[in-house]
């Protein structure tokens, strides 16, 4: 059962990569097209969908030890290409250097959001206040919000990169409490992966909704759902943002 937003509800805070903004959908047009220019192909036997997969699995695991951190910000950039052509079986001195940065200059100008992102954000903002809670990079999430037509919808932007710290650490959301000037009470958020946004703003005491689109392989572990709802702060799985808008 999702729980409908508190009476005193002020604010809406959400996460942007694969909440809002298709970042799975969005970063893989933007490997196809290096995958081409740098003909990939002619420099070793995997195809496409394998530079894709590998890609993937490698940035994931990169990004974990990023928000852990254990990783900084310039080698976690560099070193996720690095790694998928050697596990390509390119040869370093094949590797194309500087595809990183060519990486980072296309994909945060693709365009394309999660279904109904921006039906959801008009209805939103007409009761609330919204705000975008990212661990993601601070100029790389806010020409993404330009481009795609979101940041006319939000009122501030908390990034991990500007702040120094990550979700799911309470400080983060609690840092978002505070700029908003709001109690956890008046707030609730939204997110699509269960361990950094869910539980991340369940232990800030604010109510949480778990954006679980069906179409995307985001969950790794069963939630504990009885665990959870026992808390009477988990607002339940979220199908799509128009059930979320709704509330």
């Amino acid at each position: 059962m999702i729980k409908p937003f508190l009476t005193t509800t002020k604010w809406v805070f959400v996460d942007l990569d694969n909440t809002l903004w298709d970042f799975d959908g969005n970063a893989e047009e933007a490997l196809k097209i290096l995958y081409t220019k740098y003909r990939l192909n002619q420099l070793c036997a995997s195809s496409v969908n394998d530079f894709l997969r590998l890609y993937k699995s490698i940035n994931a695991s990169l990004w974990r030890r990023y928000e852990s951190g254990e990783l900084d910000k310039e080698t976690l950039r560099t070193i996720r290409f690095s790694e998928t052509f050697t596990a390509m079986g390119i040869p370093i001195v094949q590797q194309p250097k500087n595809i990183w940065q060519e990486y980072l200059d296309i994909c945060p100008l693709m365009p394309r959001l999660m279904p109904f992102a921006l039906m959801a954000l008009e209805k939103l903002k007409k009761k609330y206040k919204i705000a975008i809670l990212t661990n993601g990079f601070e100029t790389t999430q806010r020409i993404k919000l330009r481009h795609s037509g979101i940041g006319a919808f939000i009122d501030f932007m908390i990034t991990s990169e500007g702040v120094g710290f990550a979700k799911p650490q309470s400080d983060f959301f609690a840092l978002a409490l505070t700029k908003a000037q709001c109690s956890a009470k008046e707030a609730v958020y939204l997110g699509d992966t269960w361990h950094t946004d869910v539980l991340g703003g369940i232990g800030a005491g604010i109510m949480s909704y778990w954006y679980s689109n069906q179409t995307l392989d985001i969950q790794s572990e069963p939630p504990p759902m009885n665990d959870i709802l026992d808390l009477n702060l988990y607002g339940g799985s979220v199908a799509d943002l128009r059930i979320f808008s709704s509330l």
